[in-house]
């Protein structure tokens, strides 16, 4: 489960829970507002393990709400089978073309755990 905005832990070959993050903006009066994803036409989700190795490449993301600011990505089993700690980010792509990471700055941060069960 989440354990803050950057974190992120599952067991190995598990397939739940989805990785779902609420991007939030900050008004010009220092509020915490849903980021507006309107113009967003795709999302996609990279992993790479800790020694930089592509584990999951620009795969589909979901938007789940675009006035909400709520992106998501379903893992699929191939994505768990190797257990240890991730670095991953979001693309937004815009319709005229613009990128957007998420998050801006640092990497969300996945801990993949062995689990007892060993299939």
């Amino acid at each position: 489960m989440a354990g803050n905005n950057n974190e992120f832990h599952l067991k190995r070959n598990d397939t739940l829970p989805v990785l779902k993050m609420q991007l939030i903006d900050r008004s010009c009066l220092g509020s915490r507002i849903p980021f507006d994803l309107t113009g967003v036409s795709s999302a996609t989700f990279t992993m790479k393990n800790s020694c930089g190795d592509i584990k999951i490449m620009a795969k589909n993301a979901q938007i789940i709400s675009y006035s909400g600011g709520v992106i998501q990505y379903n893992w699929e089993a191939e994505d768990t089978s190797d257990s240890g700690l991730f670095n991953a980010e979001f693309q937004l792509i815009y319709a005229n073309g613009n990128r957007l990471s998420i998050p801006q700055i640092g990497a969300i941060k996945i801990e993949i755990e062995n689990d007892v069960n060993p299939y």
